[in-house]
């Protein structure tokens, strides 16, 4: 018995076939926006696709540590800014207090403020941004704050 097969059929459901799946992804690509849709698409491409985004994630990880120490520094700025219109102000006040016209009630009154101002440069020392001390360390000794970029240091407390 004798099978005839068509092959010029099988051919061109062959090449149908190729270019469907072909057109499938060639749509994939499109509509993701992406060269690669698959690992099978090219699979050192895709490797290095996710070490850039790696890399990516720990830029912008680097920029939100830095923008948080400007934010951390700019707020220590902002107190010791203040801290010296105290001490100008206390400066001030002890110069004005030795003007011997000046009445009793009006030396108390220096001397009152000249206390509040140093209570308030007193409190400042204690001052934390996000929990964290602007001024000492968790044992009274200058701040250990130490800011990284590449991920290689660790923070102090």
């Amino acid at each position: 018995m004798v099978i005839n097969t068509n092959m010029a059929a099988i051919t061109s459901a062959n090449n149908l076939d190729t270019s469907t799946n072909e057109l499938n992804n060639a749509l994939a690509q499109l509509s993701s926006g992406s060269k690669i849709t698959s690992p099978a698409d090219n699979p050192a491409g895709l490797a290095e696709s996710i070490a850039l985004n790696a890399q990516i994630g720990q830029t912008n990880a680097a920029n939100s540590n830095v923008n948080n120490a400007i934010s951390f520094s700019q707020t220590q700025d902002g107190y010791l800014q203040q801290v010296g219109a105290a001490l100008d102000q206390m400066s001030t006040l002890a110069v004005e207090a030795q003007d011997p016209t000046k009445s009793s009630a009006q030396l108390s009154d220096y001397n009152q403020e000249y206390t509040a101002l140093a209570n308030y440069i007193t409190n400042t020392a204690g001052a934390s941004f996000n929990g964290v001390s602007l001024f000492a360390g968790t044992d009274g000794t200058a701040s250990g704050l130490t800011i990284t970029t590449d991920g290689s240091g660790a923070r102090s407390p």
